[in-house]
């Protein structure tokens, strides 16, 4: 083998190597946002609506977040333990920021209670989306929705 093969060759198994040792890139879930349990007591609603939803079903609410908006804090209730929907909530680029549960606040009350702050200075403005997910229902559960911005 000639030297300039070997070199080659050294070359091409670093480059493999290289490759190898980077992290493989996941779906931009939460890319830029901390999501926690809210610790507001008594928000003063900016957007909201109440709505139902069924078991299995999908209903798809759409929220405009202007510029300057520090955290957002969103509120759906359902109010009742025994049904159990999610919540899935999309940035205005269509990152996903997560999916949440009746728990995801740190209580089972029927109600998911959280607040999303970015890890910039301000949330994305423009249109964020909101999936409300029938998960686990009896019958039609009624249901409110709110979004505070800060």
């Amino acid at each position: 083998m000639t030297s300039a093969k070997r070199k080659y060759g050294a070359f091409v198994l670093l480059l493999a190597v290289a490759f190898l040792a980077v992290p493989p890139v996941s779906a931009n879930e939460g890319v830029g946002y901390t999501v926690r349990p809210s610790t507001s007591d008594d928000p003063v609603t900016t957007l909201g609506l109440s709505d139902t939803v069924g078991q299995g079903e999908t209903n798809r609410h759409q929220f405009y977040v202007g510029s300057g908006v520090e955290y957002l804090e969103v509120y759906l209730n359902w109010g009742s333990t025994s049904d159990s929907l999610a919540l899935t909530i999309y940035a205005p680029s269509g990152s996903r920021i997560g999916t949440f549960r009746d728990s995801s606040d740190g209580m089972m009350d029927g109600k998911i209670h959280i607040d999303i702050d970015p890890d910039g200075n301000y949330v994305d403005h423009g249109t964020w989306t909101f999936d409300v997910y029938g998960e686990k229902v009896s019958s039609e559960r009624s249901y409110t929705l709110n979004l505070y911005q800060y």
